[in-house]
């Protein structure tokens, strides 16, 4: 099957400023996701070991953790709609073919992401009221990977244009899964990976915090480090499965393009950096900039693998018909402007209430087990 030979649309701006601005939200956005898979993960083990074991240093980390969920959520929804837009606007003809031949699950998105965001809060109130919460924790992290899932799901379908035909024939209602791609569990399970690796960078962070008792802040130093160095080695095997799962042309392409080959590198060498400092910071305290830093390189890491991954995209469709650099241009500068500027600003309001909340009042980090 080959793909329309014209797209009736022209792209809003040239082709390589829109995937810059896609790699861009993209690398935040599975930042984020990444954030709320390893904290959830984090609440679900210290909150299952604090009420089985009557620590109330354990109970206490997973609070400090599982307050900042909800806030996480709004990165995650905030920071995944832009890149998605541009995946639409720039492989339309791939994206809704494959979208509406998983349509039902597709959909389900919205619901799966509303429920998950009330049970982010549910964690909470739960701890508050002295409840048992790691179930509830464990659910929604369920639901989180279920997410991923779909979406992996998608973005592995759309390169695959040669079984749309044969899945819409046998199933029209969008009531079916994805089978039959080596690359679509381990290209899952490498997001979902670095959740072990940003929910242990961002314990390792919050470690720092000088309101929470010293038996907190150790706790949060040593299961985050270590959380962070297994969610690490797993991450990279995880990678090399993707890797291996590409056609002959598609790994002779990534080798033989100087950006998607240091983009690679880029991946393995900042991956590597961030495991040596994380494993450090498990058991010698390294103060906040330490912290900073180690969330820093993380990002770096996976925005080089953001790259590598848009060139799989690339090479993959572009051996089955759709050349997404031939696209017919049409810019409008003053609407991409417009978004630049908005995107600076989302940014500096950022940084502007994490500074805000850095000099407010510290709140109560505290329950009893």
């Amino acid at each position: 099957m080959q793909y329309p030979a014209v797209d009736p649309i022209p792209i809003p701006a040239p082709v390589w400023l829109m995937k810059l601005l896609s790699d861009v939200t993209l690398a935040l956005h599975f930042s984020a996701v990444m954030l709320l898979v390893g904290s959830l993960a984090l609440v679900c083990f210290h909150s299952l070991v604090g009420r089985s074991r009557k620590s109330e240093v354990q109970s206490n980390t997973a609070y400090v953790l599982a307050r900042r969920m909800p806030v996480i959520m709004t990165w995650v929804i905030n920071l995944g709609v832009p890149p998605l837009l541009f995946a639409q606007v720039l492989y339309g003809r791939a994206i809704y073919s494959s979208s509406v031949l998983i349509g039902v699950l597709w959909f389900s998105v919205i619901l799966l992401v509303m429920l998950d965001y009330w049970l982010l809060y549910r964690v909470v109130a739960a701890m508050e009221a002295k409840k048992p919460a790691w179930w509830i924790a464990l659910i929604a992290l369920f639901i989180t990977l279920g997410i991923g899932q779909i979406y992996s799901m998608n973005m592995t379908l759309m390169l695959r244009p040669e079984v749309w035909r044969e899945m819409y024939n046998a199933r029209p209602t969008g009531l079916q899964g994805v089978h039959g791609d080596p690359t679509m569990m381990s290209r899952w399970l490498f997001v979902m990976a670095g959740g072990l690796v940003f929910g242990g960078l961002w314990a390792l962070l919050l470690s720092n915090m000088r309101h929470i008792s010293e038996g907190v802040q150790k706790t949060l130093r040593q299961s985050g480090g270590l959380t962070a160095v297994i969610g690490i080695v797993i991450q990279g095997y995880c990678a090399m499965l993707v890797n291996q799962g590409q056609s002959d042309a598609v790994r002779q392409g990534l080798e033989s393009n100087s950006l998607y080959h240091i983009s690679g590198l880029l991946y393995s060498g900042m991956a590597s950096l961030t495991l040596l400092t994380a494993g450090f910071q498990a058991f010698k305290k390294s103060g906040l900039v330490f912290g900073i830093a180690s969330l820093l390189t993380g990002f770096v890491a996976i925005a080089g693998a953001v790259v590598y991954r848009d060139g799989i995209r690339d090479l993959t469709l572009f051996g089955k018909g759709y050349d997404v650099w031939n696209r017919t241009e049409y810019s409008n500068w003053f609407v991409v402007g417009l978004f630049l500027l908005l995107f600076v600003l989302m940014i500096a309001a950022i940084v502007w209430l994490l500074n805000v909340m850095r000099r407010a009042t510290p709140p109560a980090e505290q329950v009893v087990s």
